[in-house]
């Protein structure tokens, strides 16, 4: 019943209800478009920097090297079907070649003319060793080359300017980690287990420190390339390579789990596997028993022919690298932890990604296994992938 000139009591609660709804139609919506826009973001900055990488080996002649949170070079590293802890000692190593500071260090060119030849954005080419004459550390594990002890200025290196290779579009794509007496500091986000970024003005922020390109969410972004002989990232291993008596094998990007979408086109589907010493074939670290049991080996076939990549963890901000999916639910203790450094030790010195060679493997079925799904560290992962 209707009152003279007013509403009843219902009507007003339905009217009310209406708009509570619609409201809160229109902060989805909105929220929906804010991390549309952050992802369009996100991947124009990684096609930004797969168009530089590729213009810096026109210049140069090879792809940027990699570079640990020291700004030290991280070495190539000799193929081998050695195994170790009941898994292949080459591909367990793999799984941490990669660069959270090459490609602002690279790419980008923040260094004076004592780091790089150069005062301001751009660098001098850095050499037929690719590290600026860096004085090289054989004591490191591995060997490293220490860019802190470059001599670009006395390397014949002086003349035109490289780059930059990447516009800054937004102040807030660009980074450092933290930084403490010469190295890193070991910062980590515990919530994405991710170097922690810092930007002018804040606590933590130092001029010294390597600084990274980070994604429309503020995570460093990471830089892939493909393995290369010890001591010489300007070449690459050739396709008829004999690392062992009789075994002929060349490093690709397929090594890298990361880098495995969670979905692809049947069209473009292959299967790639790493043959051990006894000739045992594995895919990735799975644990699931039976015909998975040494992990899936489905990959795009863009993987084998693919020679870097850049990666952003998404929305989600957490990125797996034993494979490409974490441990079912919320339980994500067992990420790696994401140091971007030497593959000798993890941060307790204990080995290599604690706990993640028992995980089970819970993404794309290989073949007809049947695997369930559940929440995953990488599926919303955005990688660009470069030949």
């Amino acid at each position: 019943m209707k009152r003279r000139g007013g509403f009843t009591m219902v009507e007003i609660l339905v009217t009310m209800t209406i708009i509570v709804i619609l409201i809160g139609l229109l902060v989805v919506a909105a929220g929906g478009a804010r991390s549309a826009a952050i992802g369009a973001t996100t991947q124009s900055r990684l096609n930004a920097l797969s168009q530089a990488a590729t213009r810096f080996e026109a210049d140069t002649g090879y792809l940027p090297p990699l570079l640990d949170n020291d700004r030290a070079s991280i070495d190539g590293i000799e193929p081998s079907r050695t195994m170790s802890a009941g898994r292949p000692a080459y591909l367990t190593v793999a799984q941490r070649r990669y660069s959270y500071t090459s490609p602002a260090e690279y790419l980008l060119g923040y260094g004076d003319a004592a780091q790089d030849g150069h005062d301001g954005l751009g660098i001098h080419r850095p050499g037929d060793d690719g590290y600026w004459r860096a004085s090289l550390n054989d004591s490191a594990p591995l060997g490293r080359y220490e860019l802190a002890e470059r001599k670009p200025q006395r390397s014949g290196q002086l003349g035109q300017v490289l780059g930059p290779y990447v516009d800054l579009d937004d102040p807030d794509m660009l980074g450092a980690i933290g930084w403490d007496n010469g190295a890193w500091d070991g910062s980590i986000d515990p919530a994405t287990n991710q170097p922690v970024v810092y930007y002018p003005g804040d606590s933590g922020y130092h001029d010294d420190a390597p600084k990274v390109i980070v994604d429309g969410w503020g995570t460093p972004i990471r830089y892939y390339r493909i393995n290369h002989p010890p001591l010489d990232p300007t070449n690459e291993y050739l396709p008829d390579y004999e690392p062992e008596d009789g075994w002929r094998y060349r490093p690709s990007l397929a090594e890298h789990f990361v880098l495995r979408p969670w979905e692809f086109d049947d069209a473009e589907s292959t299967v790639w596997w790493f043959t051990d010493a006894s000739g045992q074939k594995w895919g990735d670290y799975s644990s699931e028993g039976g015909s998975v049991g040494n992990g899936d080996p489905s990959i795009p076939r863009s993987l084998t022919t693919a020679r870097f990549a850049f990666v952003s963890a998404g929305p989600n901000r957490r990125i797996y690298d034993w494979a490409r999916v974490d441990f079912p639910g919320e339980a994500l203790g067992g990420l790696s932890d994401a140091r971007g450094d030497h593959a000798d030790a993890d941060s307790a010195g204990s080995g290599w990604y604690s706990g993640g060679q028992d995980l089970q493997w819970l993404g794309k079925p290989a073949f007809d296994a049947g695997v369930l799904r559940t929440e995953e560290a990488n599926r919303d992962n955005i990688i660009e992938v470069g030949k």
